[in-house]
């Protein structure tokens, strides 16, 4: 467990403190509610509406998902943690493949021809050109990833939950036997 914790450490000293943030010009615009427990605390309902809401926006063709991920977590409640994080899914490496697969997909729902094999700076230009298939594409994997994500975070949430409490449990009984 100390290992851990001393590898984690100089992650966690970056990430701003509560106190860091009162009175900057964030919390004068959002306000009180940006410290509000639920939106930072991990909980079962929050995090899957949280990673839902970051899934739908991952989709999009726009840049910047990470602001819209946490405006969305910010306005539902929902958790923002979660939100911004797996906004990462899509990055530069697994981008020009997911919108190529949501090209096509806007391209067979709209019953058009989809090229079978595209370039990277081909596939802007064609979706430049023609946005109808690939706006449909992403709203669609958009809404079944997000909704996908929501269910397996619910179902698990459980298992995970109740292994890492087990986990914890036993060093505590093995305290408590030996004194």
């Amino acid at each position: 467990m100390r290992l851990r914790r001393s590898r984690i450490r100089p992650w966690l000293k970056k990430v701003p403190r509560q106190r860091h943030v009162r009175g900057t010009w964030l919390h004068r615009m959002l306000g009180d509610r940006l410290f509000s427990p639920e939106l930072w605390r991990p909980t079962r309902e929050g995090v899957a509406r949280g990673a839902a809401t970051g899934l739908f926006w991952a989709m999009m063709p726009i840049p910047f998902q990470m602001l819209p991920s946490g405006i969305t977590a910010y306005l539902f409640r929902f958790n923002i943690p979660a939100a911004i994080s797996v906004v990462w899914i899509t990055n530069p490496v697994t981008w020009p493949v997911i919108l190529y697969w949501q090209y096509r997909l806007g391209a067979w729902l709209l019953r058009e021809d989809a090229p079978s094999e595209v370039a990277a700076d081909s596939l802007f230009s064609m979706a430049a050109g023609v946005p109808g298939p690939l706006l449909l594409g992403c709203a669609v994997t958009g809404l079944l990833v997000g909704a996908l994500a929501y269910s397996l975070i619910n179902a698990l949430w459980g298992v995970v939950a109740e292994r890492w409490w087990r986990s914890h449990e036993r060093p505590r009984r093995r305290a408590e036997e030996e004194a």
